[in-house]
């Protein structure tokens, strides 16, 4: 306590030495020295202090997060009043969300539900939802509208939070919970496998109904033996009984499956919605069983009942059998919307042409590659025409930029960033900037996001822009999603190993869209998104020395490493880059067992049939994003790398 009032006395002596802090208002660093003595005052209670520092940052732009961080530990005792204050002007702002969200909860576990309404906003916590309602009915305000959204909040498959049994309860007492709906409650419980709430629901069942309800967990469990046993009399839940244990059985056994929905269809009224799902979902069975007529299958299901899935399915094992007639019939089933997707347009092309349409196929190659994009740039490559970049900036006035900066919650996110820049990237500025630009980047109208994407590149902070970008659905400002930073760390990555650099950096926009501090769910690190053991592997083979897992995260030493690899892959694959890439992702092994399976397609061919999801899309994008970084780099532009080398079986 005497150290803590000697740096009082000193801060006292520096402010009358300076006359008055509010003159140094504009002196960015002052503010910045104080904001964090502030914090620090407050860390150790001493309350006298925090409100001297902190009385003159009323203007800093993290002013509200000292507010906050005043706030959020004491909403017991502060007055309603205070909350609300800081809650009308800053509210909007991921601090004001997280605190209105802590004060919600304190005001429902004390039954101050008056208040409650009074704060609330909507809210993506369950227990809130549950509270609100609950909080509608006691002051019976709405009341119809809260049964509503009880009743939404009660149809779901999963159990809910605790707050919601008080809710639930009143269902049904009050007989607003019906057989109707408890079978519908219990059927989204068993699509999902949740069996002991299924269980539970049953419970308010009676005897009879309980007994199909248990019926049914016996289906679930074993499908076979029930269906071989089944004799109930045809009602609407034992029908879904049996699509139950039928859709449950064909993923084992699909002949018999299909044997058993053959003849119950003929003892059981199944409505027309239901024969087509259970038509659909016995084809994709047997494209996972491997079943010789799997498209036959696949092309039998009604055009009432597609989804993206069959979609895929079906495109995929036609694409594989090169069964191109079939593609185009599968193509023009698709409704006008689906038709127009840059992919199916490529596809129906490529279709037409091989079925000896050509004269249809050369004008959706024409109009396809005038598009940015990986399937415009291969039916650029396809007719011999340039990739087109279409760069357009985000155009917007001063007056929308002026109004933008004034949010608090774009200048609370920049001066996080700032922080975390003077303080290093693994300081908690790093985190708190990154929550804040994701609450506000999330809730701002699509014009706002873009434009924030601009001020986020124009800062440096280019991760955060190209994401701002992607989520106000403008794609067309290179500048802001193809940035050319690290450019002398990567040249001389690039360099040292001799690669391509506009490959490099693409490989390093798709891992981590330049953000230097990146760490993956399986732990991948840095730029180039490397694992530690790859790491250590490569840096022992380049004679690079690693002290500790966390030194990959150093810019110069991921490049380093990142360059090395993918080195050590394109040699691998014989400078294929299309292989290398799909091995930088999903490894060699993989990889090379790909290539050699489906050595004989065409290459455009080869990568839509990658099993991975997320490898494929990676090889799609790395590839498509060469080209760009090519342009952006000043360099002539190549056709897509996409190459297999065919053996003489082929």
């Amino acid at each position: 306590m005497r150290k803590q009032r000697s740096l009082h006395l000193i801060i006292s002596a520096i402010l009358l030495c300076l006359g008055s802090l509010s003159v140094y208002a504009d002196n960015l660093s002052l503010q910045r020295w104080q904001f964090e003595q502030a914090l620090d005052a407050l860390k150790v209670k001493d309350l006298e202090r925090f409100h001297a520092l902190s009385v003159d940052l009323q203007n800093y732009p993290l002013y509200y997060y000292l507010r906050y961080q005043y706030l959020q530990p004491r909403l017991k005792k502060v007055a309603p009043v205070e909350i609300k204050a800081f809650l009308t002007q800053y509210g909007d702002s991921y601090f004001g969300a997280s605190l209105r969200s802590k004060w919600l909860k304190q005001l429902a576990k004390a039954e101050d539900w008056t208040t409650f309404i009074l704060f609330y906003t909507p809210q993506k916590s369950t227990r809130l939802q549950c509270d609100y309602v609950q909080a509608r009915l006691m002051t019976r305000r709405d009341t119809s509208k809260a049964l509503q959204d009880a009743k939404k909040l009660w149809l779901s498959p999963k159990s809910q939070p605790k707050s919601c049994n008080p809710v639930f309860q009143y269902l049904y007492q009050t007989g607003l919970i019906n057989n109707t709906l408890l079978w519908e409650r219990i059927g989204l419980a068993m699509k999902k496998g949740r069996l002991s709430l299924a269980q539970s629901l049953a419970k308010h069942l009676d005897p009879a109904d309980r007994v199909l309800v248990a019926r049914w967990k016996t289906m679930h469990k074993n499908p076979a033996k029930t269906l071989e046993q089944f004799d109930e009399p045809d009602l609407p839940v034992v029908r879904e009984i049996i699509l139950h244990g039928i859709k449950r059985l064909a993923k084992k056994r699909f002949e018999k499956a299909t044997e058993y929905w053959d003849n119950f269809q003929r003892y059981y009224a199944f409505s027309i919605l239901q024969i087509g799902e259970m038509q659909r979902d016995l084809a994709l069975a047997s494209v996972k069983k491997k079943h010789p007529n799997a498209l036959t299958w696949l092309t039998a299901v009604n055009k009432n009942f597609l989804n993206e899935k069959v979609t895929n399915t079906r495109f995929k094992l036609a694409l594989k059998q090169q069964n191109w007639p079939a593609i185009v019939d599968f193509m023009t089933e698709l409704s006008e919307k689906e038709q127009d997707r840059l992919q199916w347009r490529y596809w129906l092309a490529r279709a037409l042409e091989q079925t000896g349409q050509s004269a249809k196929a050369r004008p959706i190659f024409r109009a396809l590659a005038n598009e940015r994009d990986y399937y415009g740039f291969l039916a650029a490559d396809h007719i011999g025409s340039k990739h087109k970049m279409q760069h357009h900036p985000i155009r917007y006035t001063s007056a929308e930029k002026a109004k933008l900066m004034k949010h608090v919650g774009i200048t609370g996110a920049h001066e996080f960033y700032n922080l975390s820049q003077l303080h290093g990237s693994h300081s908690k500025w790093v985190t708190n900037g990154r929550r804040e630009w994701h609450y506000i980047t999330t809730h701002l109208p699509r014009h706002q996001k873009a434009i924030a994407a601009t001020f986020a590149s124009s800062w440096g902070w280019h991760d955060r822009a190209i994401i701002a970008a992607a989520k106000a659905g403008h794609y067309d400002d290179l500048d802001v999603r193809f940035p050319l930073v690290f450019y002398k760390a990567l040249a001389a990555g690039a360099n040292s190993q001799a690669l391509d650099l506009a490959w490099v950096y693409a490989i390093v926009r798709q891992e981590s869209a330049f953000m230097s501090d990146a760490r993956s769910r399986v732990g991948a690190l840095g730029l180039m998104q490397l694992m530690p053991a790859t790491g250590r592997l490569v840096a022992k083979k380049i004679g690079l020395k690693l002290n500790r897992t966390r030194d990959i995260l150093d810019i110069n030493t991921n490049i380093s490493l990142g360059t090395g690899y993918l080195r050590q892959m394109l040699d691998k694959f014989d400078g294929n880059y299309m292989l290398a890439t799909a091995s930088y992702n999903a490894g060699p092994g993989r990889a090379k067992r790909w290539a050699a399976k489906n050595n004989c397609m065409p290459a455009d061919i080869w990568v839509e049939l990658i099993p991975f999801n997320e490898t494929r899309k990676y090889v799609r994008s790395v590839l498509f994003y060469i080209s760009i970084f090519e342009s952006r780099l000043g360099k002539q532009t190549h056709p897509l790398r996409l190459t297999l080398v065919q053996h003489d079986n082929c």
